[in-house]
């Protein structure tokens, strides 16, 4: 059947709650050189040093998440371009959840993510589109409508309203993660059961894949990165895993809160058995979609990790 490419308003799906958030009862630094990865460091995120030009002298790009978009004028400051990408494009780009970083050599504007995410309005598609877009609503034949996002990492999709019977919720645009990334990590986890932990499984395109741990503070009940990360073309996170000590494996309301950004997300629990157990998922802008690990791992997961699905 032929379909239309007509382009429709969406119809105010799923209004997101507030998220309650978790108080630590204790925090202490974590001292991660041990874990440390080889490649590069990457950049702060900084806010400019210096009062922004009246108008910049070059006209600007924007960089996130694969995603290159030209800034419509010269005259918008940094927070305005935020508040740009924040309405059409990316809802999870907030003010008060995002570091606008700038370099006024090259004239790039690279978003750094921190944390939630508010609604905005998008398009369904009856087609996909032709053209590679950050994220848009698919209407499908059967009348089902997913939420369809892209990234560097590859297209994530989920249903909100029906089944997805025709799509894929998870394509990926990178090889799968080696296990031996995960042994590392839960390897970590187990040396010290007793607090949570956070880390990033990077995919550099010259260096394959490692392991990044931000600098971060961790309690019994918590883990908080303290620096956002630098993304570029190049680099990138695939992954962000983290322990939960020794509760069981789950995904928190704080980790729901939390991860907003489409991607990939896992959790370790009961860290302080010989065989911990682990869970994976994937974001689409807040909405969640289980994933096993034979879909992100290539290799036997030998490290004594039970994946629940």
């Amino acid at each position: 059947m032929t379909m239309n490419t007509e382009q429709t308003t969406i119809f105010d799906i799923l209004p997101e709650a507030e998220r309650s958030e978790l108080v630590p009862v204790e925090s202490l630094k974590v001292d991660k050189s041990k874990y440390a990865q080889r490649a590069r460091p990457a950049m702060p995120a900084k806010a400019p040093e210096e009062p922004e030009p009246d108008e910049y002298e070059m006209d600007r790009i924007v960089y996130y998440a694969g995603h290159r978009k030209e800034v419509p004028s010269r005259t918008m400051k940094l927070e305005d371009v935020r508040a740009w990408l924040e309405r059409d494009h990316f809802p999870e780009l907030t003010k008060e959840r995002t570091d606008m970083v700038y370099d006024k050599a090259s004239g790039h504007i690279v978003p750094v993510l921190k944390g939630h995410k508010k609604g905005a309005e998008l398009m369904v598609y009856t087609e996909h589109p032709t053209e590679p877009m950050p994220n848009y609503y698919f209407l499908d034949e059967h009348g089902g409508v997913s939420e369809v996002r892209r990234t560097q990492t590859g297209i994530f999709s989920v249903p909100v309203q029906g089944k997805l019977q025709s799509e894929p919720p998870l394509t990926l645009f990178v090889p799968r993660i080696p296990v031996s990334i995960l042994e590392e990590i839960v390897g970590a986890f187990q040396v010290s059961p007793d607090i949570e932990h956070l880390a990033y499984v990077v995919f550099d395109t010259y260096h394959h894949y490692s392991v990044y741990w931000p600098e971060q503070t961790s309690s019994m009940v918590s883990v908080e990165a303290q620096e956002g990360f630098m993304e570029t073309d190049e680099r990138f996170i695939v992954l962000q895993i983290h322990s939960h000590g020794r509760m069981p494996a789950f995904f928190s309301r704080q980790d729901d809160a939390d991860e907003v950004r489409t991607g990939l997300y896992g959790v370790v629990g009961l860290c302080h058995q010989l065989y911990p157990e682990i869970r994976f998922r994937m974001s689409c802008g807040g909405r969640f979609l289980s994933v096993a690990a034979k879909d992100i791992f290539s290799g036997d997961i030998r490290c004594g990790v039970v994946s629940h699905i």
